[in-house]
């Protein structure tokens, strides 16, 4: 019996899918728990593995495409059997969901990645009303690729537009794009640049966030003249697995200051706060595609070097589009890094359901004023602290960086903590 392969979940945020590109091609052999497809999420590329032994039928999600998470995206069975039928049965087990739709459309148009688009042929889906038939993702896909959907006929229930409709018309404005003139001036050009799944899941994050969580900013300025000495003496003397960065230290120093300080390593979960008993520290990533946090696990009880090797790897595998989805999930507080693009100071925002994150800037030669009043120059690093205030007063932000400014410029006190 043919298996229909579905859209996978492949992480707590993903809200739809994508086809990076597909391993075998239809009419080729697969084999059950080996990779068959790679599939784009909000946070990397991860390869899936056939749910079947069998012959790939029917791709119905060509790549570069996307659809709903758990839409039918291939058809795996026997040579001879009918991915149509396979696709009825179906869509009949599941009742007229989102599943059906997308199934008739696989048999109205062949998928991308084994036939040319069809062009759009007019005479749009509408309403009785005159109003358009589309459906929430065809008019998303739509809207990216710049495509009018009232020249694009439907092949959905009823004539209703769905995602493969959209997907395989190849007109629509690609390249270079002309914006109206303002103010009389001549008309901008532009370039559209088409949104990847981590971009929308970026940006809807960080709406969600701004919009939902009640931020506050403290800032505080630290001595890193002990700190950056005792790292240059050290690194002399240990072996090069065993070398560290200042945002290795970083990473250490925090967490056992979040450690004597769990209401600042703590979420909102609307009707209690959590507060964690590890330090789960999300690491900012940039890549060309966006920000990613790959997360060092129970970095609290981890050595300075333990920290360090397991930074490189996660760095790697991000920059790779490697990560799993347990590299990344379960943070309970994120550092974001920009003092190596020579930042000095700005502010980050929290990453939900988090209740903080530490924004780090530069360090800098700076001039100060000692305690006997004279000018001298010291090399101090600055960082903020962006809170939720539905979980963290002022006085309990202020007070977790007063306890990580004392670790910073007493590192022999606290660098072998337990």
């Amino acid at each position: 019996m043919a298996t229909v392969m579905e859209m996978p979940k492949l992480s707590d945020t993903m809200k739809e899918g994508a086809v990076a590109r597909w391993l075998k091609k239809e009419g080729e052999k697969v084999t059950a728990g080996h990779p068959v497809v790679e599939i784009e999420t909000d946070k990397a590329t991860m390869e899936f593995e056939s749910p079947a032994s069998g012959t790939l039928i029917k791709i119905i999600v060509g790549d570069k495409q996307t659809c709903d998470l758990n839409a039918p995206i291939a058809v795996i069975g026997k040579p001879e059997e009918s991915w149509q039928e396979a696709l009825d049965k179906y869509s009949s087990k599941k009742k007229g969901g989102a599943a059906a739709p997308a199934a008739k459309a696989a048999a109205a148009a062949p998928a991308a990645a084994t036939a040319p688009a069809a062009a759009a042929t007019t005479g749009a889906a509408t309403s009785t009303m005159g109003r358009l038939r589309a459906s929430p993702l065809a008019k998303r896909v739509a809207a990216d690729k710049g495509i009018d959907l009232s020249s694009v006929q439907g092949s959905g229930p009823n004539g209703r537009i769905v995602v493969r409709d959209v997907e395989n018309i190849t007109g629509g404005t690609s390249g270079g794009v002309s914006l109206p003139a303002f103010s009389g001036t001549p008309a901008a050009e532009m370039e559209k640049v088409s949104l990847s799944m981590m971009r929308k899941t970026i940006a809807r994050r960080l709406v969600e966030s701004t919009s939902t969580a009640p931020h506050f900013y403290l800032t505080v300025s630290i001595n890193m003249g002990p700190l950056l000495a005792w790292r240059k003496a050290t690194l002399s003397k240990v072996a090069e697995s065993d070398k560290f960065s200042v945002n290795d230290l970083i990473v250490f120093l925090v967490s056992r200051a979040l450690r004597k300080h769990p209401n600042i390593n703590s979420s909102w979960q609307n009707d209690f706060i959590a507060q964690y008993n590890s330090v789960h520290m999300g690491v900012a990533v940039a890549l060309p595609a966006g920000l990613v946090t790959p997360v060092v696990r129970h970095a609290d009880k981890l050595s300075l070097v333990q920290i360090a090797q397991k930074n490189r790897e996660l760095i790697k595998l991000a920059r790779d589009g490697k990560l799993q989805p347990d590299d990344y999930a379960g943070g309970t507080f994120t550092i974001s890094n920009l003092g190596m693009s020579g930042i000095e100071e700005f502010t980050a925002i929290i990453n939900p359901p988090q209740a903080a994150i530490l924004a780090v800037g530069s360090t800098v030669a700076t001039p100060v004023v000692d305690d006997e009043g004279e000018i001298t120059v010291e090399q101090r690093m600055r960082v903020t602290l962006s809170c939720d205030h539905r979980v963290i007063d002022g006085a309990q932000g202020a007070e977790f960086l007063k306890t990580l400014k004392s670790y910073f410029e007493d590192p022999m006190a606290c660098l072998f903590m337990g």
